[in-house]
């Protein structure tokens, strides 16, 4: 049970993050490879979901069976979030406000996704 209090925590807190990555407006420098502060942003909040994502699957056997609907939910917002990304980050520009609405889905789904499952574990 402790184990599964951690993990809980664990995606509050990446969720947390994930909403303050969309309020960013600058880091303080660029990672390497990153095209602008768009595109790190962007990259950054990608990589929170898919955390996120990556420990609901690994306790998907814990996954209470209401919250399946918002794991497919939210993995496919991911993906599309994450294509949009790709298509972005390989011209090297592009339609920003797509990419940011998809990420913003994303974001929201991977939430509700914690929300589901927090609410099946009590």
């Amino acid at each position: 049970m402790r184990k599964r209090s951690i993990t809980l925590a664990v995606m509050v807190l990446v969720v947390a993050a994930l909403i303050g990555c969309a309020n960013q407006t600058k880091p303080a420098t660029l990672p390497p490879g990153a095209l602008n502060t768009f595109d790190a942003t962007s990259y950054e909040s990608l990589m929170g979901a898919q955390a996120v994502l990556n420990s609901v699957k690994a306790d998907i056997g814990k996954l209470p069976p209401e919250a399946k609907p918002a794991l497919n939910k939210a993995i496919a917002s991911y993906n599309a979030a994450e294509a949009a990304w790709q298509a972005y980050h390989a011209v090297g520009g592009g339609n920003t406000a797509a990419v940011n609405a998809a990420i913003t889905q994303a974001v929201a789904d991977v939430a509700a996704l914690v929300t589901a499952f927090t609410a099946g574990a009590k």
